[in-house]
């Protein structure tokens, strides 16, 4: 069993995969993760006789995004994996998001203040560096702005991909691009 959280942004979502194919997949649409995230994960557990011993890895979407959402997903990887020795991979929404594109690809995330791009090979491996643009900025490159993550896509993509140690597994912060940036 593997268990995906991703807590970047709005959308809280959770999901479990057996053998990479989507067994369940819970979204709750708040800016309340820290209320929800802890419920939804019971939830979709104990509704799927699933026990915390039965999963095997953990998927997270470690960003870009607010401070807290993103923090509490991380937490919750990290803790579990740590705790009861659970492989946890990570991966960035926007990496996610590349999976749906068998070409180069410049993907963005937008806030009220700018757009948080990544650039990605037709193999879905990220290229440069991350960047935050102010509404001020333009970009050389068209962005595309997707919303969509295939939960079973990232999982067979993280398949034969090295597991994390769980005290190594860092978020990846909107607004901390932004002050670097500034």
């Amino acid at each position: 069993m593997i268990l995906y959280i991703d807590t970047h942004y709005i959308d809280l979502v959770i999901a479990l995969l057996k053998d990479n194919k989507l067994i369940d997949k819970r979204v709750i649409n708040s800016n309340k993760h820290s209320v929800n995230t802890i419920n939804l994960l019971k939830d979709i557990l104990l509704d799927n006789n699933v026990k915390i011993d039965d999963i095997k890895e953990i998927i997270v979407i470690n960003g870009p995004g607010s401070f807290t959402g993103v923090r509490i997903g991380v937490v919750i990887a990290k803790t579990m994996g740590y705790v009861k020795n659970i492989k946890v991979k990570a991966i960035s929404y926007l990496q996610a998001l590349s999976l749906n594109y068998n070409k180069e690809v410049v993907l963005g995330i937008k806030d009220r203040n700018g757009v948080f791009i990544g650039k990605f090979n037709k193999e879905h491996e990220f290229i440069d560096d991350y960047k935050y643009l102010s509404n001020k900025e333009n970009y050389k490159e068209d962005i595309i702005y997707d919303d969509f993550v295939d939960i079973e896509k990232v999982g067979l993509f993280l398949e034969n991909k090295d597991s994390i140690n769980p005290h190594l597994l860092k978020p990846l912060y909107v607004k901390r691009i932004e002050v670097e940036h500034d």
